[in-house]
């Protein structure tokens, strides 16, 4: 199967027309990037431009750490490093979670999302970390355990980092094995933004994942409207890094994703930025493609993401 076919066959019933067109398209998009530790206003990456009326979008504000704690860990901890490499696929880890609706009011459009929405948003998940869609399976399956609706409209229009302590001090379930999803009105055309496995010792109540809710399967932001915005933000919360962070050098701390120089996107088949071997990994969740040209894990990024929970949500 060729990557387009991988592509195509990756798509889901939620999928916005539109976004099959998406993938011919050849319009050039500029990307720009400030790279500071995440925590404060970090890593903004400039993404399509005139997307649903929007203009510039950016998909996270994620920067990738200066040291490697999931290694460190490792080193310290040799044998419960190599049992959670070798059991990826022998056992499967339930994650709990709350999924927090923010609105303004209670019209979708104030972003009181449906529970279809959410229910189908769970469903990417399970897919797309269970290898479903056609990368490694992870090992890990999301339960689904509440909802919460809070209408507040100064909550509703999230700020990022910073910003959101109150609402999630009011709202957050569980400890650091539970996923707390937040759906909100993102500011400044921003998709998403997480907290790394191992920043939770120090982020404590902030730890979690908040997305904008017209990113979740149905939403009104074309092609990243089928809920993997989602997907890289928990790719996130299990301590994996963007594909491109290190550029050509490799920064992402996982040897099997080819080095990359700078963000993909849109679905550029064949790109290759860097003279190492490999093309460019478009197709992985920790890529900046749209969310159509988005299907796979690599093994590597599968151990890192055993490890880290091992480490630092278990």
């Amino acid at each position: 199967m060729t990557m387009e076919e991988r592509i195509i066959m990756r798509k889901r019933t939620t999928s916005v027309v539109c976004v099959v067109f998406a993938l011919v398209a050849t319009m050039q998009v500029d990307a720009q990037a400030t790279q500071v530790r995440a925590g404060g206003p970090a890593c903004v990456e400039r993404g399509q431009e005139g997307l649903a009326g929007r203009g510039t979008m950016v998909r996270d504000i994620m920067a990738a750490p200066k040291k490697d704690a999931v290694a460190k860990w490792a080193r310290r901890h040799v044998q419960q490093a190599e049992w959670a490499a070798r059991h990826i696929t022998k056992r499967v880890v339930t994650v709990p979670v709350w999924f927090h609706v923010i609105r303004k009011d209670t019209t979708v459009e104030g972003g009181n999302l449906p529970l279809s929405r959410i229910t189908a948003q769970m469903k990417v998940l399970n897919d797309s970390f269970s290898g479903a869609t056609g990368g490694a399976a992870s090992g890990f399956r999301f339960e689904l355990k509440g909802v919460t609706r809070t209408t507040h409209a100064g909550w509703f229009h999230v700020n990022g980092y910073g910003t959101d302590r109150h609402m999630k001090e009011a709202l957050r379930r569980g400890g650091p094995e539970t996923l707390n999803i937040y759906s909100a009105d993102l500011v400044a055309h921003l998709l998403g933004y997480a907290y790394y496995a191992s920043d939770y010792d120090e982020v404590g109540v902030l730890d979690g994942v908040v997305v904008h809710y017209q990113s979740l399967p149905g939403g009104s932001f074309s092609i990243y409207s089928e809920g993997d915005t989602a997907t890289h933000e928990v790719g996130h919360w299990f301590d994996l890094i963007h594909t491109f962070d290190g550029g050509c050098e490799g920064g992402d701390f996982v040897d099997d994703t080819a080095p990359e120089a700078s963000p993909a996107f849109r679905c550029p088949t064949g790109r290759d930025t860097c003279t190492q071997p490999g093309l460019d990994p478009i197709t992985n969740f920790m890529d900046y493609t749209q969310d159509s040209c988005m299907f796979e894990f690599t093994e590597g990024q599968v151990v890192r993401m055993q490890q880290a929970w091992s480490a630092f949500r278990t």
